[in-house]
């Protein structure tokens, strides 16, 4: 669950396929943005930090001090990230569990079962990059029980290429594809043609099959 709730936010910056609009902006062009980084899902992630602080009492993690998490392409910075989970009992043991709590799991640098994390708290200077994308802001957090994301900053900006779009607080469902900027105007710079890319596709775009190639003539009979 950290490694998607980590890639979520490589939604955001491909949220150009949004409309803008003065009180908030919505529409369904993030599904593609999540297709976009699901090619880095079985890839390893690398978390590094000053310190890592373990509280089993608040069932909390917190790396902290320039922190850096990365897969694949995708890279994540940030001050703070705070990782919430529930008690050993709370999840299901994974294949190969060896028994250990989350608390100890964590402190020891292992896994813990995806089903435990409830929350995750991105805290200060947050910073997404692909290779063609970046998302500011200053908090992210995400809710695994709704599957929600929100970035919000001062502004939150999004960059791809060109285009740039900024708003007070971007909500991703990843469960309906809807994203919505509130919180005040939404103020975005888009190139003609450059975000093309990041649209859904329209009913009947679909590609037409191509045309059957002429059979070869037979050879002259002997």
């Amino acid at each position: 669950m950290l490694r998607f709730a980590c890639l979520a936010l490589v939604a955001l910056p491909l949220a150009f396929a949004l409309t803008t609009g003065e009180a908030a902006a919505q529409a369904r062009g993030v599904p593609n943005a999540l297709e976009g980084f699901s090619k880095n899902r079985t890839e390893p992630i690398k978390i590094d930090a000053n310190s890592l602080e373990v509280r089993d009492k608040d069932k909390a993690a917190v790396f902290s001090g320039n922190v850096v998490v990365q897969q694949g392409d995708t890279t994540l910075r940030c001050k703070e990230l705070v990782v919430f989970y529930d008690g050993k009992g709370a999840a299901k043991p994974a294949p190969g569990d060896t028994g250990k709590s989350n608390a100890d799991s964590l402190a020891s640098g292992g896994p813990i079962s995806s089903s435990a994390i409830r929350r995750l708290e991105i805290n200060g200077g947050v910073i997404v990059n692909t290779k063609e994308q970046t998302a500011t802001g200053e908090q992210a957090i995400f809710e695994t029980a709704s599957n929600t994301i929100t970035l919000t900053g001062k502004p939150v900006v999004l960059t791809s290429g060109p285009n740039v779009i900024r708003g007070q607080k971007l909500t991703v469902d990843l469960v309906s594809g809807t994203s919505r900027f509130e919180g005040g105007r939404v103020e975005s710079l888009i190139v003609p043609n450059s975000a093309k890319q990041f649209a859904a596709p329209k009913p009947g775009d679909a590609p037409k099959p191509a045309a059957p190639k002429p059979a070869a003539p037979k050879p002259p009979a002997q």
